[in-house]
């Protein structure tokens, strides 16, 4: 058997090992210095009084330029809530007349509907179908859906 060589280089970096540990767990073990017996004022233990602030208007640029919005401009208001009805849902699309009877045709988005006179329209009724609108009556009241021009209808091309 071959005897280890002893190599200076390996007990060097065994000692600097040692020393990398022993200065790592140092805070651990290292003994707390005692504390001082000198004579602590009264004063010392009660809070410090606030600054008083100044008013909450000299901090009105904070909310007109907003730090973190890109154009340090405040944000545009929320948008109304839309109501909701058959007024604002659907859209008369066209009227039919053969003889004594009408027929109402409604646009619910791309769903088109054909109701008669007297005839429901989810949990609204019809109740009269004129020449130019019709009248639906629901537990909200009275909706009065009226015809509107095809030019009227067709939004104009935004550039």
């Amino acid at each position: 058997m071959r005897a280890a060589r002893f190599v200076p280089a390996q007990a060097l970096a065994a000692v600097a090992m040692l020393l990398l540990i022993g200065v790592a767990i140092w805070p651990w073990f290292a003994p707390t210095p005692a504390a001082s017996h000198a004579a602590v004022p009264d004063n010392a233990t009660q809070p410090r009084p606030v600054a008083a602030l100044a008013p909450a208007a000299s901090f009105a640029a904070i909310g007109d330029r907003p730090l973190f919005s890109p154009t340090r401009r405040p944000a545009p208001p929320a948008a109304k809530a839309v109501p909701q009805g058959p007024a604002t849902r659907y859209r008369l699309i066209g009227l039919v007349t053969d003889g004594d009877s009408r027929r109402a045709l409604v646009a619910d988005g791309a769903r088109r509907i054909a109701v008669d006179d007297g005839g429901k329209l989810d949990s609204g009724t019809v109740v009269r179908i004129e020449d130019d609108r019709i009248v639906l009556s629901s537990t909200e009241g009275e909706t009065v859906l009226t015809l509107q021009s095809a030019s009227a209808a067709v939004e104009p091309a935004r550039p």
